[in-house]
């Protein structure tokens, strides 16, 4: 006999007479119908296991980067180049600070990496494995964060609505006229992301997409593109299914998660989700990181003071809760990722405390039950 939702995705909502569902460290796959034994629609699957790839400095690790079958991380202070074999190479000490790093490549036209860590901006020259940091004279420091867009870096002034892009293909140079500043709101701008060649901008009270026109800047406001939904977390906002997930926010109150659905903002989140989050100490600090297996897109929300990482899967559409379990304070602690990237064929996250990345792989488990029933 099926029983209509008997497996879900957590939804634990205020009344918990009406739900106090939780599903953790498992996600729902949907089952093919008519395939499923006893009619079942759905299972669970359990959270992908890891184990570990390689070790390097002092932690956390602050971003994973890969691209063209190399890949970087920014652990603590240190810059690493990370192998397939299990090594790491120290490239160099960035500013650190406990925010993550950003990382982001204009790849063979130019052969730099663009790091920002710790306010201050870095090129990483790829054929003479050399980190400079760039000077201040004419780069926007302090920079909370960067990206790569039509040849150009750009990189985020703190505590301002100002940006600033590079030379073309060249992270070295900097000019002091190459800045642009939102005009159609006046609230700072917490992050900054390039999604299709357009650049996401998220504000504390707004969001607002850009894009390269051709007209007298390089980067200019795409009109209609204003929407009055911004970000209470600067490193909330991810890319994932071809559009910008993040950690909403603005002057009517804060907690829900948000999705572009071309330019408008579009709410993700559950009314179980946003009471668990508005329940926690501090979410101006979480992280979100996303990834992509076996055909479903995750993307993950670490909050540093969550028992555990919310995390939402685009595929069902259902929010589920990863976890480890501390056996000396005997209490659930978020699931140690908060980073991630594909390289060498492998999944790769980085730990949120210590020095270590790890092999995610969902045939890494101890034991597997299986749950089956209509979702």
């Amino acid at each position: 006999m099926n029983y209509p939702g008997f497996i879900n995705g957590s939804n634990t909502l205020l009344s918990t007479a009406a739900d106090n569902e939780r599903t953790v460290n498992w996600f729902l796959e949907a089952i093919a119908p008519g395939t499923g034994p006893g009619g079942a629609q759905a299972y669970l699957r359990p959270t992908p296991g890891i184990e570990p790839f390689v070790v390097l400095g002092k932690g956390p690790v602050r971003q994973l980067f890969s691209q063209n079958g190399r890949a970087f991380a920014v652990a603590g202070n240190g810059l690493y180049e990370v192998f397939a074999n299990h090594t790491s190479a120290y490239r160099g000490a960035v500013a650190v600070d406990s925010k993550p790093a950003s990382i982001c490549s204009n790849g063979s036209a130019g052969n730099q990496l663009f790091i920002v860590s710790g306010n201050r901006g870095y090129t990483y020259d790829l054929t003479t494995d050399v980190l400079t940091q760039i000077g201040d004279a004419d780069f926007p420091f302090p920079a909370t964060m960067g990206t790569f867009i039509d040849g150009y870096f750009l990189a985020l002034k703190g505590g301002t609505n100002l940006f600033q892009w590079s030379a073309l293909e060249d992270g070295t140079s900097w000019n002091g006229l190459d800045v642009a500043q939102l005009s159609q709101s006046s609230d700072f701008i917490q992050s900054i992301s390039a999604v299709h060649g357009l650049l996401y901008l998220l504000g504390t009270q707004t969001a607002v997409i850009w894009g390269n026109t051709g007209g007298s800047s390089a980067f200019e406001p795409i009109q209609g593109s204003l929407g009055m939904q911004g970000s209470i977390a600067p490193w909330s906002a991810e890319v994932l299914d071809n559009t910008l997930f993040w950690l909403g926010g603005n002057e009517r109150g804060h907690g829900v998660v948000y999705r572009f659905n071309g330019y408008t903002p579009e709410r993700v989140s559950t009314h179980a989700v946003e009471t668990a989050i508005a329940s926690y100490g501090r979410i101006t600090d979480a992280i979100g990181w996303t990834f992509q297996m076996d055909g479903h897109t995750f993307y993950c929300l670490y909050l540093p003071d969550a028992p555990v990482q919310w995390v939402y899967d685009v595929a069902t559409q259902r929010w589920f809760e990863w976890a480890i379990w501390n056996p000396v304070t005997l209490r659930d602690e978020p699931w140690i990722a908060r980073c991630h990237t594909f390289a060498f064929g492998q999944h790769l996250v980085g730990d949120r405390q210590s020095g270590a990345i790890y092999r995610m792989d969902p045939s890494i488990v101890t034991s597997e039950l299986v749950i089956m029933g209509a979702a």
